[in-house]
């Protein structure tokens, strides 16, 4: 996990709220609150409340001193952390969705840094680094459109990759059964679609485990586009199949801007043609398109050419690959996500409102 062999012998936190009681008055007095930690006072003063203050996360840096147990936050408070962000903060509706990213992010940025230096793992990481992963992933589709300057897919990818792959190493550490294995052993798959090391992983996890539904169906869509074969892999995370399972499409939507990339250039090679046209609505339903528009605008950011009769022609000497890889939103997609409450998703099964008001956490 990030920061991992940064520190010494780990040590047990003792911090008892989301953010140690010092962070907390040198940032309200330095005016480093964030507006989603507190409130203007009657002097137009920007005050914290406490119970929405949490820890920043802090880049390790040589000589600086190691954190004292006060400044860390056991596990039990890193789960109540977690559960505001993710039950409280990330469905608010009041901002903008990139701004409570901005904010998430970084503040479970913190929470995993708290895990490292304590060395949790067990039963409390595999909890936490669950919900964490279901945040990235699902950010990762909603932001998709979203220009550099607001949200950078690489640094939530790298984000992604490494608490996956922490999780899934602590479910083979983890005596078994894990309730939500089935779920993340196939987002693994889907996020790391036709990678070898995935499906190595795959072959390496135990029979019971591999025969599960969901992980079973990973595999053939990473098997189908390892071996080249996109239009099975296409047909086979058609998102109507995963109603219960929304994440499993998001994980999957990040490749189909590249799948459709690739199969437009093994298209352009095999009906390579200055006459031979072919049907722009049936490359639309081919290729996962939203419409024939949007498969029209594709082809023709890949260099190839548009008939007056929506048809394409196919050129292997007019092909090419785009500088920037154009992602957009799915309507499947969207009509799957938008009745589902986004606390349902990322928490399934952690504390409830009625919870978090009972912890104080408001």
């Amino acid at each position: 996990m990030e920061d991992a062999g940064l520190y010494g012998d780990s040590i047990q936190g003792t911090c008892r709220f989301m953010c140690p009681e010092k962070e907390i008055d040198l940032r309200e007095r330095e005016e480093l609150l964030h507006f989603l930690e507190g409130v203007k006072d009657e002097t137009g003063r920007f005050r914290c409340v406490r119970s929405r203050v949490v820890k920043e996360y802090s880049r390790p840096a040589a000589g600086k001193e190691d954190p004292e147990p006060s400044d860390l936050r056991p596990a039990h408070v890193l789960k109540k952390t977690v559960d505001y962000l993710l039950g409280r903060v990330a469905v608010r509706t009041d901002r903008s969705w990139s701004v409570l990213y901005d904010f998430v992010f970084d503040r479970l940025r913190a929470v995993r840094q708290d895990m490292v230096i304590q060395s949790i793992g067990g039963c409390d990481g595999i909890e936490l680094l669950e919900k964490i992963v279901r945040f990235h992933i699902y950010a990762g589709y909603r932001l998709c459109t979203q220009p550099m300057s607001v949200y950078d897919p690489q640094i939530n990818d790298q984000h992604t990759q490494e608490c996956l792959k922490r999780l899934i190493t602590l479910y083979g550490v983890v005596p078994p059964d894990h309730a939500h294995q089935e779920e993340f052993e196939s987002l693994y798959l889907m996020f790391n679609l036709g990678q070898t090391d995935a499906l190595m992983h795959f072959y390496d996890l135990p029979k019971h485990v591999r025969e599960l539904p969901l992980v079973g169906q990973a595999y053939r869509i990473s098997l189908a586009h390892n071996l080249g074969n996109a239009v099975r892999s296409l047909r086979l995370m058609e998102p109507e199949k995963y109603k219960r399972y929304p994440l499993f499409v998001c994980a999957a939507h990040r490749h189909i801007s590249n799948i459709q990339s690739k199969t437009l250039h093994v298209l352009s090679v095999g009906f390579n043609s200055k006459s031979f046209a072919y049907p722009l609505d049936k490359l639309t339903r081919l290729l996962w398109y939203t419409d024939t528009s949007q498969a029209s605008d594709s082809c023709m950011h890949h260099g190839l050419t548009i008939t007056e009769q929506s048809s394409i022609l196919f050129q292997k000497t007019s092909f090419r690959y785009p500088d920037k890889v154009l992602h957009t939103h799915h309507p499947e997609i969207d009509e799957i996500l938008s009745p589902v409450c986004l606390a349902d998703i990322f928490l399934q099964g952690g504390a409830t409102p009625e919870a978090l008001e009972q912890d104080g956490i408001t």
